[in-house]
């Protein structure tokens, strides 16, 4: 075996294991009912990203040239991965969201590419390998126009543009998670904009395109690794994975009952859930309790987790101080921040999920 059949076999192998590990991750968000219509969003994002990394694979190892059929048919979904991943943020943590008929503008650039990819797929075998060849050739210096550039690099710059969109919404809006949900947004800005760069060097400056390839493969194959850890490893957003964890804990029944109560105190005599950043790491400290018994006992006994049982106790403090005439005083903000809540927003939200109205109706049905 030569070097370059070694290089070879190499990318072949490290892209088809970042593949595989991609499809499972896949297949754990989908099983994550908790994410709801959320999980669909998040799925077409991976999706895009790891049909492309196939895509790669095919002209790493020269295989497009044995499977010339197989040339750009997976393109246009590479701009479904910046609005999917927009729609997602927007959509987590909402069980009530519902996609509008304005959302349609989010898919008029996959649709548009794909329309205009139809005659090449629908092209002869000889066309597809010109244009093959044509991609393995170095290209001359100067010759790139923008309208190559821009057909070459306007991926990227959608998934640019809609990953600090979704930065924004994240800092914004308090949602749950949200550190989660600023490292997909920080990485996905983080690949859009290297690749960018990367990619327009590499045009300007003459290189063949797949040595770009190899380059942005690796790129591409981190950014995906490192999603799939984050979705795997934080339990909070896929706790789907927490239920084959129970089934072979080591709790027994009376260690369950045992942990509940001691979590039922320190809610009823510790006021740290009126800290904004209070973490189960935080709890499990004070009680010594480790934090996955923790989350265990709330989901089996308590039907409940980490962030509900602590809003429950903020609003329960909240309703207290509206009831003692707080708000003679204090805005409805101010309440809210006393509380542990760190925006109004958040503690509106929060608080018309537990009482099923908001602070002002609710202050108008206790005193009437």
């Amino acid at each position: 075996m030569n070097s370059i059949e070694s290089f070879a076999f190499i990318i072949t192998f490290l892209l088809g294991g970042v593949i595989l590990v991609g499809c499972f991750v896949i297949l754990v968000v989908l099983k994550s009912t908790s994410l709801k219509l959320s999980r669909f969003f998040l799925v077409i994002a991976l999706f895009g990203l790891i049909q492309h990394l196939f895509t790669y694979l095919l002209f790493t190892t020269q295989l497009i040239k044995v499977l010339p059929h197989l040339l750009g048919i997976g393109y246009p979904l590479l701009f479904l991965v910046g609005p999917s991943f927009y729609l997602f943020v927007k959509s987590y943590g909402e069980s009530s969201f519902k996609l509008k008929k304005t959302d349609v503008i989010h898919i008029l650039p996959f649709i548009m590419i794909l329309i205009l990819l139809i005659p090449r797929y629908l092209g002869s075998i000889e066309e597809k390998q010109v244009v093959i060849t044509y991609y393995y050739d170095i290209l001359p210096n100067g010759a790139v126009a923008f309208s190559d550039w821009l057909q070459a690099s306007l991926h990227l710059v959608i998934l640019l543009v809609y990953g600090l969109a979704a930065l924004v919404m994240v800092y914004k809006r308090d949602k749950k998670n949200s550190i989660l949900l600023k490292r997909f947004g920080m990485l996905l800005v983080s690949l859009a904009f290297t690749e960018l760069i990367v990619q327009t060097g590499f045009l300007f400056t003459g290189a063949s395109a797949i040595t770009t390839e190899i380059i942005l493969s690796g790129l591409m194959s981190i950014t995906i690794l490192l999603l799939g850890y984050w979705i795997v490893d934080i339990k909070q957003i896929l706790p789907v994975l927490e239920g084959r964890k129970y089934k072979t804990s080591p709790l027994s029944e009376t260690r369950s009952k045992e942990i509940q109560e001691r979590i039922q105190s320190f809610f009823k005599d510790e006021k740290m859930y009126l800290v904004s950043d209070l973490k189960i790491a935080d709890v499990s400290e004070t009680i010594n309790i480790p934090s996955h018994h923790i989350s265990q006992v709330l989901s089996e006994r308590m039907n409940s987790n980490f962030y509900e049982i602590v809003n429950q106790h903020r609003i329960e403090k909240a309703k207290e101080m509206l009831q003692s005439g707080a708000l003679e005083k204090l805005s409805i903000q101010a309440i809210g921040e006393e509380c542990g809540f760190s925006s109004k927003t958040s503690f509106y939200r929060a608080f018309k999920k537990v009482t099923a109205m908001t602070p002002t109706q609710y202050l108008d049905k206790v005193s009437g």
